[in-house]
């Protein structure tokens, strides 16, 4: 597996809050991170730093995550990016409209901070080998 230090995740919500504990935890994991508090913001930073992975919120003003997903899979500079969308949407149904999205995985609010970190693992283990 590559090492963590090496790897960027970009984690977008609309809550400054939300996004700073995510980002304070995952920089004590050892990844680089970037933030974003819009869907049009985080597909500028995605298309200009190429991240390793981003970590998206579905219910955001504006641009819902889910736009933000379709958007960056539609865009061949940024296709590869996997997403893991973090919302508090957590019926069958929002999971599988995330994931139809082209998203790698869906983790519902709130959760524990070590399946986020095994979920984090896990997909750039998976796309680091793709």
């Amino acid at each position: 597996m590559a090492n963590p230090a090496q790897q960027t995740i970009l984690v977008v919500d609309d809550s400054p809050e939300t996004t700073q504990v995510l980002s304070r935890r995952i920089e004590s994991w050892g990844y680089r991170v970037l933030t974003s508090t819009s869907g049009e913001e985080a597909l500028r930073i995605a298309e200009e730093q190429r991240p390793d992975l981003m970590l998206l919120d579905i219910m955001m003003p504006k641009m819902k995550g889910r736009q933000v997903c379709a958007q960056l899979k539609a865009n061949p500079a940024t296709q590869h990016i996997p997403v893991i969308f973090l919302t508090a949407l957590g019926l069958a149904d929002h999971v599988k409209a995330g994931m139809d999205l082209g998203a790698e995985d869906y983790l519902v609010k709130p959760f524990e901070p070590e399946e986020l970190k095994e979920r984090i693992t896990v997909c750039l283990t998976r796309h680091n080998r793709s």
